[in-house]
């Protein structure tokens, strides 16, 4: 079983949009897809993500890659999705 399906699974089954990365709060720089923890930043630094699939609240976030190879098996729609 790929790792990543165990690590979202706080993600299963969201509505996800995706858009510009926009950290959830002044007090960190900073959050990991879900799925992959790889970093997203609104600044890009370091080879980081600048856009992905959010959830609604856009608490949490993920990757396009993970997005892609695992939204079937995590149940993942897309606002667009959704019409």
């Amino acid at each position: 079983m790929d790792w990543r399906i165990d690590s979202a699974k706080h993600a299963r089954g969201e509505i996800l949009t995706f858009k510009k990365y926009t950290r959830w709060s002044d007090s960190w720089d900073h959050d990991h897809c879900e799925a992959c923890w790889k970093k997203f930043m609104e600044s890009g630094e370091g080879n980081s993500l600048t856009e992905g699939y959010a959830t609604q609240d856009g608490y949490r976030w993920i990757c396009p890659k993970c997005f892609s190879e695992l939204k079937e098996i995590m149940g993942w729609t897309t606002a667009e999705d959704m019409g």
